[in-house]
């Protein structure tokens, strides 16, 4: 029995709003479909074309993807969806997932679901994993450690089992802390959707106190605020917004965004959207064209997939660096190193490989990112 599927979906064209219908991916099988999968990285995966007016773009369907080989499961939700619909949908997909797996070929791993905001965000975690992957075999920048565990047998427990369990047991301060530093996956945004998920399978099932726990779990983590995450802005910082209205030029906005990082981060379209509101109230309709422009425009650049391949490529470079030498020579090419969004791409390369039983890569990514923290924190304090 195939477990790749797709299907033929009933669409309309957000351009001329004609109706069509047209093959769509629901089920991704790396093992069956190994040209989906690579289309998948190169994000081609469920763009449709209106036969009535030639326009082109994502069919805005939800996609699972599965690898048996690396007991990896990644679940992608409709875009727009509602909180209620992604847990239908991801419900729904993962039970047709696991029913078209023989019985005995069904392994614990697929329970532990990786959850992506979309599916180029599925596209951007399985081209980092591919990096991993590859920068797994250069030599570590970091002194020698204790050899790599095993990889973990079929039998053996989800990585984010474990990760909950330590949780869990964390009694004091001390011990949350250590449980957060052996388990880093803990602190990635996805985990807590992913354990809503699975606590409504425990439930679905009778397992009411296996359910508890992973709800437990889950609201700890709600409660720690995001830790590892940079405090969410409420207010666009003068010179950052000053110099983001003189932007005439494409490369203009890059240079603002080089030495404002966080014009990059998602809450600035919100702060913008604000400051376009406060505008046209006071009549400033100009402005608020100009303002709207410039959202466009960090929306655009936020979403550019050239912007996350720089940034990948920056890492992988981070990563092979071997000495002192060539770290210098990896933040000198790639500047986008010293921003908040590649401290956190090392958090999450850090939390992959350690769920992907690569403790001594995970070592060397968290040993990086604070090496990168420390030159960006001797920038800063020379600025200032």
């Amino acid at each position: 029995m195939p477990i790749s599927y797709r299907e033929q979906a009933p669409l309309t064209c957000p351009h001329c709003g004609a109706d069509f219908s047209a093959d769509i991916w629901l089920i991704i099988d790396a093992d069956e479909e190994p040209e989906v999968a690579a289309a998948l990285r190169r994000e081609e995966v469920n763009i449709v074309t209106c036969p009535h007016c030639g326009a082109r773009g994502p069919a805005g369907a939800p996609l699972i993807y599965h690898d048996a080989r690396a007991r990896r499961v990644l679940f992608a939700p409709a875009p727009g969806s509602a909180d209620h619909e992604i847990r239908e949908q991801a419900r729904d997909l993962h039970a047709l997932l696991v029913g078209s797996i023989d019985q005995e070929q069904r392994r614990p791993y697929l329970a532990d679901v990786d959850i992506a905001q979309d599916v180029s965000g599925m596209a951007h975690l399985l081209r980092r994993i591919d990096t991993r992957q590859r920068a797994s075999a250069a030599p570590p920048a970091a002194p020698p450690a204790a050899p790599s565990p095993a990889p973990p047998s079929p039998t053996e427990r989800p990585p984010l089992l474990a990760a909950v369990e330590a949780l869990l047991a964390a009694d004091t301060a001390a011990d949350l802390e250590q449980a957060l530093s052996d388990h880093p996956e803990l602190l990635d945004p996805a985990t807590i959707a992913t354990l809503t998920q699975l606590a409504e399978v425990a439930a679905a099932q009778g397992e009411h106190e296996i359910a508890q726990g992973l709800r437990n779990a889950r609201d700890l983590l709600s409660g720690m605020s995001n830790r590892s995450e940079p405090e969410r802005l409420t207010e666009i910082p003068p010179a950052a917004l000053q110099e983001l209205l003189s932007a005439h030029s494409d490369a203009e906005l890059e240079q603002v965004i080089a030495r404002h990082p966080l014009l990059l981060r998602p809450e600035i379209d919100e702060l913008l959207a604000i400051e376009i509101e406060t505008a046209l109230a006071s009549d400033a309709e100009q402005l608020a064209q100009l303002l709207e422009a410039r959202r466009i425009a960090l929306a655009a650049f936020r979403a550019a997939p050239a912007a996350g391949a720089d940034l990948e490529a920056a890492i992988e470079a981070l990563l092979l660096a071997d000495d002192e030498e060539a770290f210098a020579q990896a933040l000198d090419q790639y500047p986008a190193l010293l921003s908040e969004a590649a401290e956190q791409a090392l958090w999450e390369f850090a939390a992959e490989a350690r769920a992907g039983g690569d403790e001594e890569l995970a070592r060397h990514a968290i040993a990086c990112r604070e090496l990168v923290r420390r030159v960006r924190a001797g920038l800063e304090q020379d600025r200032s």
